[in-house]
């Protein structure tokens, strides 16, 4: 006798249990059609927000990676000011920076010294009043650019804001320059590259 009530006791409690969790718990059609209208006020927000914009002074980007050859090379990437710029296009957030004043060093390779003689490096430089990054895609454009390549001792790219006491071994000016650093071969193209050479000891 006690088992059975004991049975029929817990039997209504979970009965009841069941009852206020469908009550509470389960979905309206009230409920569905709130939902439905702030996710379509959220997509409208989405695809008509502007933009939102960041002005900032002194920037300075540090990008390393490793090449094929198991290199660890270093990207370097300054400028006096910036606007950082975030767009909404197709549900992703677009992240834009508009350089101004912007420099550049790259260094293409590291090649260890032997014996008394110390590592060096080759690495480019260049500078643009202007220039556009893509944080998405690691992607850099810069219009009207001065490019300049050095053979340096070290593998350590110069300060910031100091460029080296010798001379480049080439320098020209190029219409635009791309660059993208996604990967492990980085891609860089000069455009409508003008150039003179200037001999440098090895």
């Amino acid at each position: 006798m006690f088992r059975r009530l004991t049975r029929i006791t817990a039997l209504a409690f979970t009965v009841l249990t069941f009852g206020i969790l469908f009550f509470l718990g389960w979905p309206r059609a009230s409920d569905y059609r709130s939902y439905t209208s702030a996710l379509e006020q959220s997509r409208h927000f989405t695809k008509t927000s502007p933009p939102v914009c960041q002005d900032r002074l002194l920037v300075c980007k540090d990008i390393w990676f490793s090449n094929e050859g198991s290199e660890r090379l270093h990207y370097r990437i300054e400028s006096a000011a910036s606007s950082l710029n975030l767009y909404s296009v197709q549900n992703k957030v677009e992240v834009i920076e508009q350089l101004h004043g912007m420099r550049c060093w790259m260094q293409d390779k590291i090649v260890s010294g032997l014996g008394s003689h110390g590592s060096h490096q080759q690495s480019r430089y260049f500078t643009a009043n202007e220039g556009v990054y893509h944080f998405l895609s690691q992607s850099l454009l810069a219009e009207e650019a001065t490019l300049s390549l050095y053979r340096l001792s070290g593998d350590n790219l110069p300060e910031i804001g100091h460029l080296p006491s010798i001379a480049p071994f080439l320098k020209g000016n190029a219409e635009q320059i791309k660059m993208h650093i996604n990967g492990k071969t980085p891609m860089f193209q000069a455009s409508n590259f003008k150039a003179s050479m200037n001999p440098v000891a090895e």
